[in-house]
């Protein structure tokens, strides 16, 4: 959307820079102004090592009917909304999400002005974290392109950019020109692999063939979606933690971040199946492969 001034309660600064932890954040809007306009939707999806590890998106229930040219736009209309919450509500869920994350976004002022006047109209709080304006990285970057509408940018790269004016998916569109952008403005910097979006097949739903499993995930994952994984070995009925103890029966590694080896976690892992406990420890690809190979799971697709 256009361009808009920095608002009144916002402390972050504008940082022209490429981190490598951040949370991308986009929102829907029944306007353009933050004082007299309402937030329609949030989305915002959590990155670690450049990797996806969780996500956030919820509708929001305006003071007003949303207008028709709006519902043209984004596709969200007032029966969508009839029952999601407030924004009181959902400012709150999405700032416990966000916690002291940098946030990059598409001309993120617009989606900072909105929630900075929501968090300040209702809690008397003010927006800390540092933000990213992924459209400045462009400007910068592709200097020739003349473009600059996060659709302009995207086409340029060759991504996908149906659906988008769905905040969910204005996310992964932002993440992908940011990446894109980072590849050539970082020297040696190489892109992520795609992840994965594993499914269960539904019989095993019901089988449940890890109930009474506990199971580890340590470090960063690179082919996996954390959160995805997560879901799916609980929907096996697995008990998923983060740190190893004398109960952990599996421990996941995930070889995006070499760092792991030398922690303390993996370590106890290593000691304990030394001495004799019966716990697996695989990385996440051969773990991916068995739970494949078994017929428990399938790929339902990938994200960039």
């Amino acid at each position: 959307m256009s361009s808009v001034k920095r608002n009144r309660y916002i402390d972050g600064k504008l940082l022209l820079a490429y981190p490598d932890d951040y949370t991308v954040l986009d929102i829907e809007t029944t306007g353009l102004s933050p004082q007299n306009d309402y937030i329609t939707e949030i989305s915002a999806i959590k990155y670690r090592n450049n990797r996806r590890v969780d996500e956030f998106s919820s509708l929001v229930k305006p003071e007003l009917s949303i207008p028709y040219y709006i519902t043209r736009l984004t596709g969200i209309n007032d029966a969508m909304v009839a029952d999601a919450p407030a924004i009181d509500e959902v400012i709150l869920s999405f700032m416990d999400f966000l916690a002291d994350d940098i946030i990059a976004g598409y001309n993120v002022a617009f989606d900072l002005s909105f929630i900075a006047e929501n968090l300040a109209g209702h809690y008397a709080k003010r927006l800390a974290n540092d933000y990213v304006d992924v459209m400045k990285l462009a400007q910068n970057e592709l200097p020739f392109l003349g473009r600059y509408k996060q659709t302009a940018v995207a086409e340029y790269f060759n991504i996908a950019t149906a659906g988008a004016h769905r905040a969910l998916v204005d996310c992964n569109i932002c993440n992908g020109c940011y990446q894109k952008l980072k590849e050539l403005a970082v020297a040696d910097y190489h892109l992520p692999p795609k992840q994965k979006e594993l499914a269960i097949v539904p019989s095993f739903r019901r089988l449940r063939p890890l109930a009474d499993k506990n199971i580890v995930l340590l470090g960063s994952f690179d082919g996996l979606y954390l959160k995805n994984l997560q879901e799916i070995l609980t929907a096996l009925g697995a008990s998923v933690a983060y740190h190893v103890t004398a109960a952990s029966d599996m421990v996941i590694v995930g070889t995006a971040d070499a760092s792991v080896c030398g922690g303390a976690d993996l370590q106890r892992a290593v000691s304990m199946k030394n001495a004799g406990k019966n716990i697996y420890i695989l990385k996440e690809d051969v773990f991916c492969q068995s739970l494949l190979a078994k017929g428990w799971l399938r790929v339902g697709g990938l994200n960039d």
